[in-house]
């Protein structure tokens, strides 16, 4: 029962009984009862004040002469500021994980080297921008926080979810799940946030103390540098989380195709910047305060100029069709649902021999967690690397027949994996103890080129049916593969017991992105909401 209840039910009939038959009662013992009654309520009023006001400038002097905030959360100072735990998030946009193997990266490895790399990290199913952008910072799969795609259309409101449009991106309605900035502002934290995708969004009723909307042609070296602006604000101003995205990786290897020189040379842009950022940060003698993530989204795969396109038009009418989304997939919205079987049934004949499979929406694969259905097609074509799925009206029209670089496939295909990179004083050296259960992974022995399909990290029995049915449907697709067996491996970790230069090449497992958000929460010192992230993920990673 909370107060307005038990005073609600207060009235006549609870008065003592002296006061209800008309007696009086002594003037001594009303004062009494007046002050036993203020007396508590007072030291309620002022907890509750001193509550509120903690993180305040006020009380001790420090060595280095500036005030010592009282503050729930950690202090730390660099000699001569106070600083709380700080995280500087950045997603280079279509980083693909094996472009730190180029030889272009050399700032980018000597980070990974003093803190830790990951072989790749796994992005969230489909592997585009917004999905995985929202991903990384809630902790949800896309098929719980509801960006299921770059565009899609919503049957409970009838409305149509496109990036590319500010006014209708912005609304609050698309976005589910509590993403870390909003966390940390929640729990007394400011957070400053640079064109990441959805921070411009009023979410659970928050924004980022500090968001920069997004805009095209800002370089890399811009970006860092408002990192380091918020990072030199006074200390009731400071955000301990800052986040700011990358695009140009993405956008080069869109028009150009992966493995493109110009992609090489906007790597070694973004590589440049980065190592930049945290020599400016050793500069201010933070390099024992603030921590670096550096991460992407998913990978790219190289397009064939025109010839992988799948025109779902020579197999359906499209007129049937409110529209088709989750480019380069093809997620058909039918407007009547009458038409659904029939048409699927049309589609999944069609699909034999072909470079993609059609699923409907509750029959798509439990290991992708697409499950948001007023979001999610009812028809679901999903094309293998590097095939996407088109109409020929469409193809004329806006010229997607040769697109060059191409992303949002198959989650666990090797061309779609992301990278993370980070060092600070929160991860745990290369000479970590390794997770008293190490993650077995699955490795087809097969040509995975000519299959076009992934190695893939099994967590349960149904994710295992689940590949070994891709893996069935892949091989009867490319009659000349040939598959000869699984080897089942444990991916190891550093131990302690490898040479120096061994320990400096030491790449941590693979991982899925929806654990940076658990990760997160436990740098900042916050606690985290719900979300598809595994508990004790952060133990392996973090002092």
């Amino acid at each position: 029962m909370n107060i307005g209840e038990k005073d609600t039910q207060a009235g006549a009939n609870s008065r003592p009984p002296h006061f209800l038959h008309g007696q009086r009662r002594p003037r001594k013992l009303r004062i009494t009862r007046l002050l036993l009654a203020i007396i508590p309520a007072g030291v309620m009023l002022f907890c509750l004040s001193t509550y509120l006001h903690r993180g305040s400038n006020c009380s001790t002097k420090s060595s280095a002469g500036e005030s010592k905030p009282h503050a729930e959360h950690q202090l730390l100072s660099n000699g001569t500021h106070w600083f709380r735990p700080t995280l500087v998030l950045v997603s280079v946009d279509g980083f693909r994980a094996d472009y730190l193997d180029r030889g272009v990266t050399p700032e980018l490895l000597r980070l990974g080297q003093k803190g830790l790399r990951a072989d790749y990290m796994i992005p969230s199913f489909p592997s585009l921008t917004f999905p995985n952008h929202y991903t990384i910072v809630t902790g949800l799969y896309p098929g719980s926080h509801g960006i299921v795609s770059n565009e899609f259309f919503d049957t409970q409101t009838n409305d149509t979810f496109f990036y590319k449009d500010p006014l209708k991106s912005i609304d609050s309605k698309w976005w589910g799940g509590e993403p870390i900035w909003v966390t940390a502002e929640k729990q007394g934290l400011r957070a400053g946030i640079n064109m990441w995708p959805g921070s411009m969004a009023t979410i659970c009723g928050h924004k980022p103390s500090y968001v920069v909307p997004f805009s095209d042609n800002v370089e890399p070296r811009l970006k860092t540098q408002k990192v380091l602006e918020w990072l030199d604000l006074p200390f009731d101003k400071r955000p301990a989380f800052l986040a700011t995205y990358m695009p140009e990786v993405d956008s080069t290897a869109h028009k150009l195709g992966p493995n493109d020189q110009k992609v090489n040379e906007a790597v070694r842009l973004v590589d440049s910047a980065l190592g930049n950022l945290w020599s400016e940060i050793a500069r201010r003698n933070l390099t024992n305060i603030v921590n670096l993530m550096v991460v992407s989204d998913h990978g790219m795969a190289e397009g064939q100029s025109g010839l992988n396109a799948i025109y779902i038009d020579d197999y359906i009418d499209t007129s049937q069709l409110q529209g088709i989304y989750g480019w380069p997939l093809g997620g058909l919205q039918v407007k009547d649902s009458a038409d659904v079987g029939a048409m699927y049934a049309t589609l999944k004949r069609a699909s034999a021999g072909q470079p993609w499979d059609v699923y409907l929406r509750d029959d798509i694969p439990s290991r992708f967690h697409y499950t948001y259905k007023s979001r999610i097609a009812p028809i679901y074509v999903i094309s293998r690397v590097p095939y996407y799925v088109t109409t020929r009206k469409e193809s004329a029209l806006y010229s997607l027949g040769k697109p060059m670089g191409v992303h949002g496939y198959d989650n666990m295909h090797p061309l779609m994996r992301a990278t993370f990179v980070a060092v600070g004083p929160a991860f745990r050296s290369r000479t970590a103890q390794a997770p008293p259960t190490p993650r077995l992974f699955v490795e087809p022995h097969v040509n995975l080129t000519a299959l076009g399909m992934p190695g893939s990290q099994i967590s349960d029995i149904t994710a295992m049916q689940d590949y070994l049915e891709l893996l069935r449907s892949a091989v009867v697709s490319r009659p000349g593969a040939v598959a000869t067996g699984h080897h089942v491996y444990d991916y190891l970790w550093g131990d302690g017991r490898r040479n120096e230069a061994e320990l400096r090449n030491i790449r941590h497992p693979p991982f899925e992105n929806v654990e940076l958000y658990g990760l997160m929460a436990k740098i900042l010192g916050v606690v985290p909401a719900p979300n598809n992230g595994t508990a004790d993920f952060a133990r392996w990673w973090l002092h």
